[in-house]
């Protein structure tokens, strides 16, 4: 008998014992599980309030820029690669003054050195009609070696882009698409049939490929050569790039351009007047007058700050009028 209680209470401990042990490890389980909770919530938690300053800092950059370029219209209505605006690589080390935390970084882009791709139709009589000259231009560039286009195929591309901005639906040409075209393609669209917006619309545009889009390491692509901001097709000719200022006429061969390239990097030299140019080229070849300028009125900029192992990005296009207004076309935060 008294064997018997003894084996009882022998279970009843080990019972005890082996129920101790589960309440332990179960509670052992759920301080490093609420405690793996409670580290991630603060975890989070410092990444959304790293995010938020950020984006603050992001933005105060983008103004940063903007306001750069609003005291250089302010100074002088001309624009060129020797200013501050074209050359803030530097003013990354001027953050850590104002950031308690974090670096930035400044980049500007003249849009106004580019081709205006809406500037190819202009308004003739109540009716938007082809801009012969700007027309020209695009041939001219699209025509150059590094791109592999015949004439005819680059007079095409020009046709096409013609037909996506003008409001018609009336093909132009052998190169023209309208509606017709891209709705019989295997996935369907329609061409805008108005000013283009977006610079990425060029690759909607029949015979614009990834290659003449993107560019490669060898030569620039259409993304960077044109711009879809300003209509009246005038290319700041001391920022344009090289491909640019080749395509500003038929007779410009390329060691003209370097002669054109050598005589603008000049510190020295003296860009207030587009007629500068005369000097560097030979004098039968002239640019017409309504090509070229030497003021701009439309910029990129990028603005990019980094926290650790944070980063925030912020893209947008500000239109710079007469003085030194300038209006924001669109931002984005990437």
């Amino acid at each position: 008998m008294k064997h018997s209680m003894f084996k009882i209470l022998n279970n009843n401990r080990g019972m005890a014992l082996l129920m101790t042990v589960l309440i332990i490890s179960l509670i052992l389980v759920v301080t490093l599980r609420f405690n793996t909770s409670v580290r991630s919530s603060l975890t989070n938690a410092s990444n959304l309030q790293d995010s938020v300053a950020l984006n603050y800092m992001a933005k105060s950059v983008f103004n940063a820029a903007r306001a750069i370029l609003s005291v250089d219209a302010a100074e002088s209505d001309v624009d060129t690669l020797h200013e501050d605006w074209a050359n803030l690589a530097g003013a990354t080390q001027y953050f850590s003054y104002f950031f308690n935390r974090g670096q930035g970084g400044i980049k500007i882009i003249d849009h106004s050195g580019r081709l205006q791709v809406n500037s190819l139709i202009m308004r003739k009589e109540d009716e938007w009609v082809a801009n012969e000259e700007q027309k020209q231009v695009w041939i001219n560039l699209l025509s150059t070696e590094e791109f592999e286009l015949g004439e005819d195929e680059a007079a095409g591309i020009v046709e096409a882009l013609i037909d996506w901005i003008d409001e018609d639906d009336e093909a132009l040409g052998f190169g023209g698409a309208e509606a017709s075209y891209y709705q019989g393609l295997e996935n369907p669209y329609v061409p805008r049939n108005g000013p283009m917006e977006f610079i990425e619309e060029l690759q909607l545009v029949r015979g614009i490929t990834p290659e003449l889009y993107n560019g490669s390491e060898e030569f620039p692509g259409l993304a960077t050569l044109v711009t879809p901001h300003g209509r009246d097709g005038k290319i700041n000719i001391n920022s344009a790039d090289p491909f640019v200022l080749g395509a500003l006429s038929e007779q410009i061969e390329p060691d003209m351009v370097d002669d054109m390239l050598t005589y603008r990097d000049f510190e020295d030299s003296d860009l207030s007047d587009p007629a500068w140019y005369k000097g560097t080229l030979p004098s039968d070849i002239i640019i017409p007058p309504k090509l070229i300028t030497v003021s701009s009125s439309h910029f990129e900029i990028s603005a990019e700050v980094v926290m650790e192992k944070m980063r925030k990005k912020v893209r947008g296009t500000i239109a710079r009028g007469p003085g030194s207004k300038t209006e924001l076309i669109y931002w984005k935060i990437e």
